[in-house]
């Protein structure tokens, strides 16, 4: 039987009441050649019951409990990859969804990098969803990762080969008060000479971001969540909420670039920038149900947007 060609990491803490939903998007990939470890971070009793329960009935998935660790238990993430046999890592929130495309379009995205993003939709509470799109080739765009506190992408979005890890000269560790685990991950690759770097500009995911539902029970969280867990299915859902959150990025850059003025500042060639990637943006939601034809649109906005940064 030939090694997983993913090894994918899904940390919990806490009951759980999101994890089986996390759990199925990943069961369901299209590309089902991964391993799923579960890695219970002093979570409760009935979280690593659920998770064996998974593990019992797939043996692709693998449980890793453990006391909790310091912060956000990244050591045990670290363990854990110690004994990964997947070319690939990738890995999913508890509270966050994969559509079952995400691992395949992980694969395209690694043919060209050691370590890279895809974009997953993130919704408010109230249902209306947005996105922050960047590439990671960009050397801007790294520069303000190892600078700055600004985080293109989160773990869900997240993929690198496991060699490039291994190489390394510190994995997954708890990171320092103030910055973000994930973000203190992604400088370790970001500093790492040698490293060929990639965004893919296709949406492959839902997620939840718990800092917008501080007052939410996890019951009020999952009677959000399941309604979306039951339509990953839906391509031409998916693809209304992806085009919708394109919409809301091109009009929340235009109207940042309003407020501070910048616009008066540039020349006739960065207006017309700007105008390319509204137009660019307005093409993808024309592409209903295409989803190449919404990948090569959305890279032509990324290539618009920042050429417009760059003539601001």
């Amino acid at each position: 039987m030939s090694p997983p060609l993913f090894t994918v990491l899904l940390p919990v803490h806490r009951p759980p009441t999101l994890l089986p939903l996390a759990v199925r998007s990943v069961l369901a990939q299209s590309l089902g050649a991964f391993e799923l470890f579960i890695i219970c971070d002093g979570a409760p009793a009935e979280t690593v019951a659920v998770a064996e329960a998974f593990a019992r009935s797939d043996p692709r998935v693998r449980v890793f409990a453990h006391p909790k660790g310091e912060r956000n238990g990244e050591a045990w993430r670290h363990l854990a990859l110690q004994g990964a046999v997947g070319r690939y890592v990738c890995q999913i929130a508890d509270d966050d969804l994969w559509f079952d495309n995400h691992l395949a379009e992980a694969e395209q995205l690694m043919s060209a990098a050691d370590f890279g993003s895809l974009i997953t939709v993130q919704l408010r509470p109230d249902g209306r969803p947005f996105v922050d799109m960047a590439d990671l080739a960009h050397p801007g765009v790294r520069g303000l990762m190892l600078g700055a506190a600004y985080n293109l992408f989160g773990p869900t979005a997240s993929a690198y080969s496991l060699a490039a890890y291994r190489a390394l000269p510190v994995g997954w560790s708890p990171a320092p008060q103030g910055i973000w685990s994930d973000l203190y991950m992604w400088r370790k690759f970001l500093a790492q000479p040698g490293l060929r770097f990639a965004s893919r500009p296709v949406a492959t995911g839902f997620g939840f971001p718990a800092v917008l539902r501080g007052e939410m029970s996890l019951e009020q969280r999952l009677a959000e969540s399941a309604p979306y867990a039951a339509r990953l299915g839906d391509v031409g859902f998916r693809e209304a909420l992806w085009r919708a959150a394109l919409l809301e990025l091109g009009t929340r850059d235009l109207r940042l670039r309003n407020q501070s003025g910048a616009h008066q500042r540039r020349g006739e060639a960065a207006e017309a920038r700007v105008a390319e990637l509204h137009a660019a943006l307005a093409a993808i939601a024309a592409a209903a149900g295409d989803s190449a034809a919404q990948s090569r649109l959305a890279q032509a906005a990324l290539t618009a947007q920042q050429a417009a940064a760059g003539e601001g």
